[in-house]
């Protein structure tokens, strides 16, 4: 597939549109033919992110040859970002970055990039933070199969779910499916769920590293200090960090995997 005039033309001018949020499209081939098919942004957060609906895209796909994935970058570059790279890691497919906007002066720019797939693996400490892709629940699945060869299931979630009381509460109930039990004392690779601003449910969770907060799976700067724990704040990046009186007083339960248990966990 060759990126051509007229599919960046459409691409500039759907970008344009949907400026300043992201928007999102697909490259299809229809029969000998390219196009591009605008597709709406479902992201809660279209200006930093975006989502195709899946069962639009299934439609799509039944109907056409999907040769790219694309979506802007506002006021950005079309390069892809930390999550771009996961994202693209997960789908066998191209994608293009339209990076769009306005300099200082005033003046429009347009900048469009194909990408081909390749695999990426965000690191443990430092990564961005993207709510069900990359926030702390993902945090604990991918330290669990890095570090311990662990796998543990995923669940969707939405954005903000621990503020409806009617709500499942998703990690009571998904750790527990996920092959842990609650635990009264502390060691090394158990998790700590706590209940982090004005919520109706235990909303984060925690790492606990131990004293030495290194990792197998990645290099880690030395850290200072003992009791240390890795999580993913929300909006922020990864971080190592003391679990001090502060995380202490928001922990609602401590919670050990079955292998990890020295002896047989309650059910």
């Amino acid at each position: 597939m060759k990126l051509t005039k007229p599919l960046k033309n459409a691409i500039t001018e759907h970008a344009r549109d949907e400026y300043p949020k992201e928007c999102c499209g697909l490259i299809v081939r229809n029969m000998t033919k390219i196009d591009y098919i605008r597709m709406d942004n479902i992201s809660p957060d279209p200006v930093g992110g975006f989502e195709i609906d899946p069962a639009e895209y299934a439609k799509i796909e039944s109907a056409f040859d999907i040769c790219a994935i694309v979506h802007s970058h506002p006021d950005g570059s079309a390069e892809p970002s930390e999550i771009d790279r996961v994202q693209m890691s997960l789908h066998d497919i191209d994608w293009v970055i339209c990076g769009f906007g306005r300099h200082a002066c005033g003046e429009e720019y347009a900048e469009i990039k194909r990408h081909k797939p390749k695999a990426y693996q965000a690191p443990l400490i430092g990564r961005e933070y993207h709510h069900s892709v990359q926030d702390c629940y993902s945090l604990v699945r991918d330290y669990y199969q890095r570090e311990l060869n662990i796998h543990l299931p995923d669940f969707p979630r939405l954005d903000g779910w621990w503020e409806d009381a009617k709500h499942e509460p998703l990690y009571e109930n998904n750790f527990t499916k996920a092959g842990f039990a609650q635990v009264h004392d502390l060691q090394k690779h158990d998790v700590i769920l706590c209940r982090v601003g004005r919520t109706e449910h235990i909303n984060h969770a925690l790492i606990y590293l131990g004293d030495d907060g290194q990792l197998t799976s990645e290099t880690a700067t030395p850290i200072t200090g003992t009791s240390l724990i890795l999580h993913h704040p929300h909006g922020r990046l990864s971080v190592r960090e003391i679990y001090g009186e502060s995380w202490q007083k928001r922990v609602a339960m401590v919670v050990r995997h079955g292998h990890l248990a020295k002896e047989p966990l309650p059910p």
